[in-house]
């Protein structure tokens, strides 16, 4: 990993490690570019990373994809990503686009391994971060039927005068009776 930045800070006790100012941060495919990156690593060797822009310089991600053909980029205020887990987490104003898609929402979780995202509404929690990301959203839920007829309102005049007459036959079907001269 080759980091870039104006100043740094680290904590080899703690394993606290902070970069500060025009961040540029290469590992193979993958560069980042932020105004801030903070790192904190597990007794693991897993670390927790928080690269921070601003609403007029957003932090930005960029890296291959697992084909190699195309190339994944993420866009947002605060990226967090999870090496363990390799998934990022964009939010506030986060954008991602691949070679097959483009999208954009509050919060999006972008699974490396399965190259699969979710998009979330502000305030909405955050699924188990460990949980496989679904397939496709699910789709929305269909309001429900009505179960009796309800008239919609109308100011059509309804043909009362001119449509015949209806009569109920022996059997309990219905018949129109017409009457001539009318």
């Amino acid at each position: 990993m080759d980091f870039r930045s104006n100043s740094a800070n680290m904590d080899e006790y703690r394993k606290l490690y902070n970069y500060v100012g025009q961040v540029r941060m290469t590992q193979g495919t993958r560069l980042l570019t932020a105004d801030n990156v903070a790192i904190k690593q597990d007794a693991a060797g897993f670390s927790k990373s928080v690269a921070t822009g601003s609403a007029s310089k957003l932090a930005y991600i960029k890296q291959r994809e697992n084909d190699g053909k195309g190339w994944m980029e993420g866009w947002a205020e605060r990226i967090e990503y999870d090496d363990r887990t390799d998934k990022f987490i964009f939010f506030d104003q986060a954008h991602i686009k691949t070679s097959t898609d483009n999208a954009k929402g509050e919060v999006i979780i972008y699974d490396n391994v399965t190259e699969r995202y979710q998009i979330l509404a502000k305030g909405q929690p955050i699924p188990a971060i460990g949980k496989a990301l679904p397939a496709q959203p699910a789709p929305a839920p269909h309001p429900a039927k009505p179960t009796g007829f309800i008239p919609a309102p109308s100011k059509a005049t309804l043909p009362s005068t001119t449509a015949p007459a209806i009569s109920n036959a022996p059997d309990g079907r219905a018949k129109a009776v017409i009457s001539p001269g009318k």
